[in-house]
Order: C-alpha cells, then structure tokens, then sequence
C-alpha cells in the first residue's frame, strides 16, 4: 500500500526519480502521470492528485531527471531516450495498481514510447499531444531554447502564454507576467535548459496504429502553438480504441484552466475503463 509520502528511487548513487505515489481504493484505477518539460510533481499535486485520491482513485506523479526535486550526476543527458528509460524503471519499481497514464503535450510521447517499449498501462490519456514531425515542431523547440537562454522559462512563457492559454486564463495570469524589470538569462547548466535542448532528439514519428490500447485525447482549442487541427484529425482515424474531448476554450494546458472539470472527465474515463472490463 502506498500512501503517497515523497520519496526518492535510485537509479545509482548519481541518480533518482522523486515520485508520489499512493494507492487506489480495491479495484480502481492509478492515474499515472507524465510530464511535459516544464512540468514537475507539484503541477499534479497542487490540486489534480488530491481531487483524483478524495474518490478513491490512486496517483502516481514523479519528476524527470532534471526536474522539480529528482536528482542526476554529471553523466545525465537529459534527453528523450533517458526520460522514456526512466519512465519504465519507475513504473517497474513503484507497480501502480491498474495504471492509466496521463501525458502532457511532450509527456504523452513519452507514455506512448515507454508503453510501447513494455510499460504496462491499462489505458493511455493524451493532453495536447498529437502532433507530427514538421518544421513547426522544429521551430518551436529551437525557439524554446533560445528563449530560455535569454530569459529563463518566464520569458518563454510570457512569449508563447498567449497562443497557449485562454482568454480567461490569461485574464488571471496577467498581474503576475511581463514584469516591469525585464527577465534573466539562464546558464548553459541549467537543468531547465538541457531539457529544452535534448527535446530536438524526441521523435514524433510514433506509430499510433500501434497504440492498441483505450486512448482518450484531450484538445484544448486555444493551443495554437502546437495543434495543427488536420494533423490532429490524421492521427486520430490512426488510433484503435480512442475517444475524443475538446475543450473549445482551453488551451494547452487543461488541468490548469479547469481542474475539476478535467478531473471529472478522467473519473468518468476511468469509470466507462472499469465497466467495459467487468462486461
């Protein structure tokens, strides 16, 4: 049983994944949580997770190397291929009862990879994810990264806030952005910008026909950095067992812009999940 205490699992004495995890009431599911980049455990805990846990459902979010409280030594690329090997060390230590995995943008590449490379998962959720190799992608990441090197992530997110969020978001968020005394470089170590430069080596050439598992994906209309609607729309019909829900004022991230509705909507997932299993 676990009772969702922070701890800390080794990778080697340079290495380990800060994760929460607690245990699901007698046959519910665990929500199994992967982030985007700049991400971390807290963007789950803050609120998703206790909601999730007060219905009996379990959770289990945790840090990439390079993020929130995880630790990495001197030999830790920070890229891709690392976070998705890390993902399934994770999961194989922790074994999350009937684990759902939620991914956020980036992070539900990650879930599909670490999946299709054996990470068990009952089902997959997908926020914001879909898109294809384009030079769009390309772009966005090269821009990330300067960004980041000129001014930390709160320059890339006063940037891009207004083709990633909701006008209601944006409404909230604006007395606390764009600061009057300008934005701080951040050095070539910084584990925030590595992670932005390793994310040229993700591949978003996954075979979707593969994904033969209950998939439900999130839009958020309003995320008109990434979303291209008819590479959406293409990987969609590609998706066995898939169910859509669009939120026509959301934007890229959902779980911030409408917690309970987003909670209420993966409760109601997990439910029809369960029913189909024991039919």
């Amino acid at each position: 049983m676990k009772n969702g205490d922070p701890r800390f699992i080794e990778i080697d004495g340079d290495n380990a994944i800060h994760a929460i995890h607690s245990s699901p009431q007698k046959g519910k599911a665990t929500f199994v949580f992967l982030n985007s980049m700049g991400a971390s455990t807290a963007v789950w805990e803050d609120e998703i997770a206790p909601l999730l846990r007060s219905g009996g459902l379990g959770t289990l979010s945790f840090d990439y190397r390079g993020q929130g409280q995880s630790t990495y030594g001197a030999a830790a690329r920070l890229e891709p291929a690392e976070i998705i090997s890390d993902i399934g060390f994770t999961l194989a230590q922790e074994r999350p009862e009937h684990p759902i995995f939620v991914g956020l943008s980036i992070g539900g590449l990650f879930a599909a990879r670490a999946w299709l490379e054996g990470a068990a998962a009952d089902a997959m959720v997908l926020v914001n994810t879909l898109r294809k190799p384009s030079a769009q992608v390309d772009w966005i990441n090269e821009l990330e990264a300067r960004l980041i090197a000129m001014g930390g992530m709160p320059l890339v997110l006063d940037v891009l806030r207004p083709v990633l969020s909701g006008c209601d978001q944006l409404e909230t968020l604006r007395p606390s952005h764009l600061p009057k005394q300008g934005y701080t470089p951040w050095p070539p170590e910084h584990p925030r910008r590595r992670l932005a430069e390793g994310v040229h080596k993700a591949d978003w050439g996954f075979p979707w026909p593969d994904l033969c598992i209950p998939t439900l994906v999130f839009t958020g209309l309003h995320d008109r950095l990434f979303r291209i609607q008819s590479d959406v729309d293409d990987i969609l019909v590609q998706i066995p067992d898939v169910q859509t829900i669009i939120y026509p004022d959301g934007g890229h991230s959902l779980h911030a812009e409408y917690p309970q509705r987003f909670v209420g909507d993966l409760v109601r997932f997990a439910d029809d999940l369960a029913t189909r299993k024991s039919g």
